[in-house]
């Protein structure tokens, strides 16, 4: 057993259960410290569970991948779990009907398939029973007024691009906007304030601070 967990076939998926084991026991020992990893990694996530999951962009593939449902930690960790289930299973079925496990270069695409299968699915089911804390929640619509940053791409009016806002709870939030008006454009970078809401874009404009 020890001698299949650590051959060469499977070292990419040892390393993964070796992180999680360093992240159990990194869990614990801040714990004992008054402090903890999931608490931290959370406030530094970049993604916020009140984000629609219907946004294009990198807001859409996390909302699929229920990143923006968990914290940061936890999903981090069932990545790891997953990746490095699949690519056992895989490599034990391989073992047992070829007599030879996969090559990475097919155990990798596998695991990395049926792992994230596994966040939108597992995920999902683990956000539904972990508990949440309602004081923080925030509808989407108090943004209203907020100033934020486009993080990604060109924003154009009827061709809207992804900004990082802040909440009065300091919790991040990624949203579509777009200028208010034609003829505008808002760069990578570009601080706006949001006017308006229709559906899931903001309509917004420059903000000289």
């Amino acid at each position: 057993m020890v001698e299949f967990l650590f051959t060469q076939a499977n070292l990419p998926f040892s390393i993964s259960l070796f992180l999680v084991l360093l992240l159990g026991i990194s869990e614990v020992l801040s714990l004992m410290l008054g402090y903890s990893l999931v608490g931290a990694l959370d406030n530094c996530a970049p993604v916020d569970a009140d984000i629609e999951t219907s946004f294009t962009g990198f807001t859409g593939v996390s909302g699929w991948l229920c990143i923006n449902r968990l914290p940061l930690l936890i999903w981090f960790v069932l990545v790891l779990i997953s990746f490095s289930f699949v690519g056992y299973v895989s490599n034990y079925l391989a073992l047992i009907m070829t007599q030879q496990m996969f090559p990475q270069a097919i155990s990798l695409p596998i695991a990395l398939v049926f792992t994230a299968i596994s966040c939108r699915y597992v995920g999902a089911a683990i956000a539904r029973v972990l508990p949440k804390n309602e004081s923080n929640a925030v509808s989407i619509d108090t943004l209203l007024g907020s100033v934020g940053t486009v993080t990604l791409g060109c924003a154009i009016k009827g061709n809207p691009s992804e900004a990082l806002v802040r909440d009065k709870h300091q919790q991040r939030h990624y949203i579509l906007v777009e200028p208010e008006m034609s003829g505008v454009e808002f760069n990578t970078g570009t601080q706006v304030i949001l006017l308006k809401r229709e559906g899931t874009v903001w309509s917004a404009a420059r903000f000289d601070s």
